[in-house]
């Protein structure tokens, strides 16, 4: 069964939110945590992960960015934006 370019991008676009939502409430428990034990450890862990917030708003942009259609200065279209978001993390 052959898919089509847009059900690909919504399959991604639905996994970059789910990543987007994994990685805020990874940070609120973690903070949490924070709170509750005092541990350092934990505070520092809880600020890497925004790290992995940032990776996953900008995937979630890139592929918003490559679903447009081409345009007069982008004749094959803006599929490429997709690669940038990989270069962030």
């Amino acid at each position: 069964m052959e898919h089509s370019n847009v059900t690909d991008r919504q399959f991604l676009t639905r996994f970059a939110w789910i990543s987007i939502g994994a990685a805020v409430l990874t940070i609120g428990l973690k903070t949490v945590a924070y709170f509750l034990t005092g541990s350092v450890g934990l505070l520092s862990d809880a600020l890497e992960s925004i790290v992995n917030l940032v990776g996953a708003l900008m995937a979630l942009a890139m592929l918003t960015v490559a679903a447009r259609p081409a345009d007069e200065d982008h004749d094959y279209g803006h599929g490429k934006a997709e690669y940038f978001s990989s270069g962030v993390e």
